[in-house]
């Protein structure tokens, strides 16, 4: 497998390797790769929050059943600073 291009993900932009020149054929299964990697990148994004819920409804439960108060007083201000930090 040769190397034919360097792509940007995050602004589209294609430069091929070294001297090479793209033909329309190259350019076309680019952009096909192009489209298949954005889907595969957001549905990896969409797991990664699937799993988040489920980790804080796991939280949610331990919070409720088992978790002493000490216990809370460590995460509480964890998560609180990690939920702020984004507002502020």
């Amino acid at each position: 497998m040769d190397q034919i291009a360097i792509i940007n993900m995050r602004n589209g932009e294609i430069k091929p390797h070294g001297e090479r020149r793209l033909s329309e054929d190259d350019l076309a299964r680019i952009h096909g790769w192009i489209e298949e990697r954005a889907w595969i990148l957001a549905n990896r994004i969409i797991g990664d929050i699937h799993r988040t819920v489920d980790y804080l409804n796991f939280t949610t439960q331990w919070v409720q059943s088992k978790a002493t108060p000490d216990q809370l007083d460590m995460v509480t201000d964890d998560l609180r600073s990690t939920l702020l930090h984004k507002k502020g």
